[in-house]
């Protein structure tokens, strides 16, 4: 959702996050298997706690019935996005 319509600061934060991304995996790719092997273990645990934050947040919305106070850095509805 940050990579098309977003503020400007959301733009430049999630088009760099994607980029970098694509540099990390291509650098790890040429890393021997053993260093290899590391590093995706510590994805797997990193992604893993990130799934379940989500989940625990998703379960306190629905228990407390009140969503997070975040900004989502999207820019004002114009007139015509409110009609859409």
């Amino acid at each position: 959702m940050g990579l098309f319509y977003a503020t400007r600061k959301r733009l430049i934060i999630s088009w760099c996050v994607s980029i970098g991304v694509g540099i990390i995996v291509g650098i790890v790719k040429k890393l021997p298997p053993t260093s290899r092997c590391i590093l995706d273990a510590g994805v797997v645990v990193g992604l893993s706690i990130g799934s379940l934050s989500i989940l625990y947040h998703f379960i306190k919305s629905i228990v407390t019935g009140k969503l997070p106070n975040i900004d989502p850095c999207l820019p004002p509805l114009t007139t015509s996005a409110k009609t859409n």
